[in-house]
């Protein structure tokens, strides 16, 4: 990080990193706030307000495996991790099919 454009376009792809995050929560608490609905967070409590690091925590122990160009998950999804999925629109197949 010697030269001043390097730092400039670290801290573009660091600012659409934090877009892209808040874009998560955003979609996630509309989602639930249009259902009237409550989602597992923390400590597996109830919560209408889902942060995407919470979110994050909670896909740590997805697994794709690859034979080929076959993939398929290691282990089947936790309800939590469909929870999720559901709540920001994502279809569960993106992990298999990209």
């Amino acid at each position: 990080m010697k030269k001043p454009k390097r730092i400039e376009v670290l801290g573009l792809v660091l600012l659409i990193a934090l877009l892209i995050w808040r874009l998560m929560e955003r979609s996630m608490r509309q989602h639930l706030e249009k259902t009237e609905s409550k989602i597992t967070g923390w400590k597996n409590r109830p919560t209408n307000r889902p942060t995407s690091f919470m979110m994050t925590t909670k896909f740590l122990s997805i697994l794709v495996a690859r034979s080929g160009n076959r993939r398929q998950l290691v282990k089947p999804f936790k309800p939590v991790q469909l929870e999720f999925l559901q709540a920001m629109n994502v279809n569960p197949k993106v992990f298999i099919y990209p």
